[in-house]
């Protein structure tokens, strides 16, 4: 009796105990941290997630430590940009009912560039194009009020987004065209690359719906030597270089585009040897310095311009010169810092690895990390 009242003490203890000690643990609470300070060197990396790719992802690593730093959402796959001020992240996407199948659903969100939230979902005609993501595939004006987006029903189309209204206002049909680019001293047009080796130029009014379109003058042959479309741009103009390895700069300003001649990546001997630009984003600028980073690779051939690095060249746009070459780290991917200290970025699609260079100089390597995404196409820097 006595070890039985006993043992009914020492449990009545232990549950009192106990309850006080499961009284002193502070609930959980669930939040999400914003972002550190944006540095020059913040990498957006869109990832198809090709065998997902219902929930493809934006991937926000530091160019310094390449930690990750956050991810987006992307959708059924989406293309991403950021707002002239960086303050926004803009996605074109997709969603279907029943995740795979059932009702498309077409939109715009808008995330702050911070806090990764979801600020706004603006709806849009079910059209973007569900391809891989490429520089150029959504974008905005230069003073951030219009988002174009390229769609793809197959026939091409631009879809025109009043970001400030938080509202369709056009879809701009763009019939042998591809890709948007935008000019920086106006903001009442966007050109898109054709494939009988001009450029169109679409005017807008003031609501954002198209009032002009005019042809530029022929400047590539899309069969002889087709252009990449990931120009780089700086300021009203995109460089650009093509399967072959000629570069060529367009001027996107004027109500008509305007090329300048193109001209060689490549020696005679070079070009003997099938060096040639490949990837999905081969090229890269930086503003201040005007160098352009190309990836190359030998034994080029009609087929091969998906081929990764084999070398990163390194050009003066000013001189037409070589300037500098590195090992090419298997990358598909290249994108450079702006303003001083440039860093150039050369992602692999292949092997998931992202390697980093001072851009300066002799194109020194400085570290390689990964793996980084499972299929990624798309590079932009902060």
């Amino acid at each position: 009796m006595l070890a039985g009242n006993i043992r009914k003490l020492c449990a009545g203890a232990i549950i009192v105990a106990a309850s006080h000690a499961h009284a002193e643990v502070p609930i959980d609470k669930i939040t999400v941290a914003n972002l550190p300070p944006a540095t020059p060197y913040r990498l957006y990396l869109s990832d198809m997630a090709i065998s997902h790719f219902v929930d493809s992802k934006l991937m926000i690593i530091d160019g310094e430590t390449l930690g990750v730093l956050g991810h987006v959402a992307l959708g059924m796959p989406g293309h991403a940009t950021l707002t002239p001020d960086r303050s926004e992240l803009l996605v074109s996407t997709a969603y279907m009912t029943k995740l795979n199948r059932g009702e498309r659903i077409g939109q715009m969100d808008v995330y702050d560039a911070t806090t990764l939230k979801l600020k706004a979902e603006i709806s849009v005609p079910p059209k973007h194009a569900q391809s891989m993501p490429y520089r150029g595939s959504i974008r905005t004006s230069a003073d951030g009020r219009f988002v174009m987006m390229q769609n793809a029903t197959p026939a091409s189309s631009v879809t025109v987004v009043d970001r400030i209204a938080g509202k369709f206002v056009a879809e701009v049909a763009t019939p042998g065209c591809w890709m948007i680019y935008v000019p920086q001293s106006v903001s009442d047009r966007f050109s898109t690359l054709c494939g009988d080796g001009t450029m169109l130029t679409v005017k807008l009014d003031a609501e954002g719906k198209p009032l002009e379109r005019k042809k530029s003058a022929k400047f590539f042959d899309a069969d002889d030597d087709a252009l990449f479309t990931s120009g780089a741009q700086l300021d009203d103009s995109y460089t650009f270089v093509s399967f072959k390895g000629n570069v060529q700069t367009v001027n996107v300003a004027g109500d008509s585009a305007v090329a300048d001649a193109p001209w060689p990546l490549v020696t005679a001997a070079e070009a003997k040897a099938g060096w040639r630009p490949g990837g999905y984003q081969p090229l890269a600028l930086h503003d201040k310095s005007g160098r352009i980073y190309v990836g190359m690779h030998p034994k080029g051939k009609e087929g091969s311009h998906k081929s990764p690095a084999k070398e990163i060249w390194a050009f003066d746009l000013a001189s037409k010169k070589r300037v500098a070459r590195a090992p090419g780290h298997h990358a598909t991917v290249i994108a450079a810092s702006r303003g001083d200290a440039p860093r150039v970025f050369a992602y692999s699609t292949d092997k998931s690895t992202l390697a980093v260079f001072d851009g300066g100089g002799k194109l020194k390597h400085l570290k390689t990390a990964g793996p980084f995404a499972e299929f990624a196409t798309q590079m932009d820097v902060q």
